[in-house]
Order: structure tokens, then sequence, then C-alpha cells
């Protein structure tokens, strides 16, 4: 029987994971509801994507019985809020990056997932590709040596993503582009940072356009990680 999936939030990235979605055997995975704020948003998503149901209320979406898992795909704010609503309901969650915008929020937020034994999963997309796992096959088998550092450097022009730029959406260089370049670090050591270092620089709006991370994993591996978007100055 297909996972049937719920979708919160009727915007771009969303938009993005229902097509991948659609890219599978429908065998195995169905999106069968979209919900939004705004009732028409919702019912042009789901025109665009052939989805049978659409509402104007995420309650409405968290009331659905016939919905097995649901995708967050809401700006970064609202993502602990939303979370919570869904475990309220008994559904399994997907939610975009970044899971929260803070450490309290996601401790309560994966604490809450556990207290009611629900899958919780952040939507790092790459972690997801066949590639990483050829990278790790390498690393694994010692072609490239051993591993002591990892340097990544992402940043693109985001004047007109207001999650982004906006501080009350949660903005800044750092939860959303930088998020890449920490996990990719993270994955390919297999563990936490012992110690952090950071620097970068605030924009008119008191946001980080530019953020620049040492993280230190053991006494022999450092990690230099780099995230920037010039353009948000």
């Amino acid at each position: 029987m297909a996972l049937r999936w719920g979708i919160v939030a009727a915007g771009a990235i969303s938009n993005d994971f229902v097509a991948a979605v659609h890219a599978l055997p429908a065998a195995d995975h169905q999106v069968v509801a979209v919900a939004a704020r705004n009732l028409d948003r919702a019912k042009q998503f789901a025109s665009r994507h052939n989805i049978s149901t659409s509402y104007g209320s995420y309650e409405e979406l968290a009331g659905n019985c016939d919905i097995d898992v649901v995708y967050i795909g809401s700006i970064h704010t609202e993502h602990p809020k939303l979370c919570k609503l869904f475990f309220d309901a008994g559904k399994p969650v997907l939610c975009e990056k970044p899971l929260t915008t803070s450490l309290q929020q996601t401790l309560e937020t994966v604490n809450l997932a556990r207290e009611r034994k629900l899958f919780l999963m952040e939507a790092v997309w790459s972690r997801c590709s066949p590639l990483y796992q050829t990278l790790r096959d390498e690393i694994a088998s010692g072609t490239v040596g051993e591993v002591v550092s990892v340097e990544a450097c992402f940043g693109y022009d985001a004047r007109d993503a207001p999650r982004i730029t906006q501080k009350e959406l949660g903005g800044g260089a750092t939860l959303d582009i930088g998020i890449y370049c920490i996990q990719f670090a993270n994955w390919v050591f297999g563990e936490t940072p012992q110690k952090v270092t950071s620097s970068g620089h605030l924009n008119k709006q008191g946001m980080l356009s530019f953020d620049l991370l040492l993280l230190v994993m053991s006494l022999t591996m450092l990690e230099r990680l780099q995230s920037n978007d010039s353009q948000l100055n």
C-alpha cells in the first residue's frame, strides 16, 4: 500500500518536494492532500499537482485520518508549532530544514517526537542523494586517504528570498545556507563538534550575511566551513 502524504504549506519548496514524490512509483508514494493558510493557494497547488484534497488551515489537514505522514514546507519560524500540531494528531513528520531556529526549540521538538514515538526527520535532501553514499564508500575504502579536514563553501544571491532576507522569518546565512556545509562536515566525520568558533557580518536588518565557522571535531580533525551571501549586505 502506498504511503499517503499530506503537504503543509503551498510554497516553492513544497512544490519541489511534491515534484520529487511524483517521480517515485505511485504504488509506493501518493500525495493526497495539501494545506495552506489561504484556501485559494491550496486549491491552486492541488490543481497544479493533481492532488485530490485541499485545506485552508493546517488543523484541517491534521484531522485527516487518510494521511500517513506529513511534509512541512512552511517558513522557518513556523516549524516548531506545526511539528507539535501534527505530533498531537499522531502524524509522523518530515520537516524542511532548518528544523527550528534555536537549540531550545530543537530539543523540545525532538523530545516531543520521542515521547509520542513518532518519526521526525529534518529534510536535508542531499543526505538522500546516491552521491553521498558513493562518497562515503570512497572514504571508507581509503581512496582519498585519511580525512582530517573538510572545507565547504556555499552562497548565492538571495535578495528575492524573504525567508533569508527577513529577520522575522528566521532569515540569515547560517540557518538556510550554512546548514548544508555544517551537515556535510558532520556527515563526513560521523561525529559532532567538540568546539565551535564563529565569526560573521551582520547586515542592516541585523542578520548574518556572512558566516565563517571553525569546528573542532577532535584533536586531529578540523573543519573550516564557510557560508556566505554577499548579496545580503
